[in-house]
């Protein structure tokens, strides 16, 4: 696939958190690699004064990066940028816009194709995907001006107000033209799942319940909500990423083989996992679910009575041949003692009782794939110990890895959906999370409370402890363990 040379990426919210903190990084890192074309140019929609200057003011103190240690890079930068001062909640405010791509393209002798980046509040959102539909911005010719929608989750609140969001853009674009981001897909050891599954005939034959006893997907941090309280009182861990990242990581460990490796066969395969998963049963959601809250929540959201979870656990099962019978545990939380997110596959045997070996996924941090084998320990003695075989990314020091949010603007511009949501998978992971929502939302369930810098709560301990099994923890080390050198004897 051809990157789309002649391309204007609108940024609506540049001077935003998202903006900040990924977005101006990634393509400072773009063109720093002379992955930007010289036809590319960078719009930015702000309602302040900002100017190129602040923008470019942004990218250094981020990436710690300025003239004097990269002059052409800046000065590449400052050439691609230009800023509109609107307000995006004024339709009439759009014209503004609408003659800066007109400028741009006249600059330029030719037709550009447009890539609207839309890290909006959900309450603009109809409002700016009304305007941005209409022909003076939605010019769409395959082939010749393509016109794409780059769109930040939250997908809807719940599974309602998806269909509806999903019925809203299927009204004014077409499915093709819609990107809708998940970065942790774009991550890359999550691209590796499908290359690691399907291209090693080592593992080909034993990924599915024959072999595999239990999945775990842990996806934790040690920071808490940093300010975001408006956010999160809002989300809660749930939805913010059991109900869009984690299950989607799910579907890429367990989907089948798809016919090809393009972006339609993917997630034709992945859609199909998607609806086989079933959540809890109602009379199980306390026996199989878990909502916490760190202790010192209430205190940062200034909301004494929330009942917001930063910590969500629960357990899953799929209704297919290849995994029917096999438990799926999925936990997530805030303010706890590690920041780690990882997929681990538990492979056990009926006639080795007892024995176990680990394939960990390791998303973030210290990327990698890890398996957990038993060896005879060296010496005299016939005792067995457990080590591990691991491919790190930290040891490819000569590899190139960019970063999740560059990665999703390389792919929007050459037109690779493989890595962003399908509206079908989007509400297949609303039909899974809301039974449990609902069952929370209920008065009388139960919210445990952990202690910062711990774990988690024991509840989740119980949980997992009840089907005979443990969550891997500090105990599990993947990709920091000193390496060891034999001597030559």
């Amino acid at each position: 696939m051809e990157i789309l040379t002649d391309t204007v990426l609108v940024i609506f919210g540049i001077t935003g958190d998202l903006a900040r903190r990924k977005l101006l990084p990634a393509l400072y890192h773009l063109a720093e690699e002379a992955m930007l074309p010289a036809t590319f140019h960078i719009t930015g929609i702000s309602r302040q004064s900002t100017s190129v200057a602040d923008i470019l003011a942004l990218i250094k103190a981020r990436t710690g990066k300025d003239e004097s240690t990269a002059p052409a890079v800046f000065a590449r930068l400052e050439k691609m940028l230009s800023i509109v001062h609107m307000n995006i909640g004024d339709p009439t405010d759009y014209d503004r816009l609408s003659a800066e791509l007109g400028r741009i393209e006249e600059n330029a002798g030719r037709a550009m194709n447009r890539l609207f980046y839309l890290a909006i509040p959900a309450s603009l959102f109809d409002t700016v995907t009304a305007r941005l539909a209409e022909k003076d911005f939605n010019v769409h010719e395959k082939g010749n001006r393509e016109c794409r929608f780059l769109i930040e989750k939250p997908f809807g609140f719940d599974l309602a107000s998806a269909k509806e969001l999903i019925a809203g853009l299927a009204s004014r674009f077409d499915e093709s033209q819609i990107y809708r981001i998940d970065h942790y897909l774009a991550k890359e050891t999550a691209q590796n799942i499908l290359a690691f599954r399907f291209e090693n005939p080592l593992f080909c034959g034993t990924w599915n319940r024959n072999h595999i006893s239990h999945i775990m997907i842990t996806a934790v941090e040690s920071i808490g909500i940093e300010g975001r309280t408006a956010f999160y009182e809002n989300m809660g861990a749930m939805r913010d990423l059991v109900q869009s990242h984690l299950l989607q990581l799910l579907a890429l460990v367990t989907m089948n083989k798809p016919a090809s490796m393009s972006s339609d066969d993917i997630h034709r395969q992945k859609e199909i996992l998607l609806a086989h998963i079933r959540p809890p049963d109602r009379a199980l959601m306390e026996r199989d679910t878990v909502r916490a809250q760190y202790a010192s929540y209430r205190e940062e959201a200034g909301n004494p009575d929330s009942l917001t979870e930063t910590y969500a656990a629960l357990r899953l099962s799929i209704d297919t041949e290849e995994w029917r019978g096999v438990p799926v545990f999925i936990r997530t939380g805030k303010a706890l003692r590690e920041k780690i997110t990882e997929i681990t596959l538990v492979f056990s045997s009926l006639r080795s009782p007892g024995k176990k070996n680990y394939l960990t996924i390791r998303i973030q941090p210290n990327e990698g794939i890890v398996i957990d084998l038993h060896i005879k320990k060296p010496g005299f003695a016939s005792e067995i110990e457990q080590v591990q075989l691991d491919f790190c990314y930290t040891d490819m020091l000569n590899a190139s890895h960019p970063d999740a949010y560059e990665r999703v603007l390389v792919d929007a511009m050459r037109g690779d959906r493989s890595l962003f949501a399908t509206s079908d998978e989007v509400l297949s992971c609303w039909r899974i999370s809301e039974p449990v929502l609902t069952a929370w939302s209920e008065d009388g369930f139960p919210l445990s409370v952990y202690e910062n810098n711990s774990w988690g709560p024991e509840t989740a301990d119980r949980m997992i402890q009840a089907a005979g099994l443990e969550w891997l923890s500090d105990t599990h080390t993947v990709c920091s363990t000193p390496r060891i050198i034999a001597r030559n004897v």
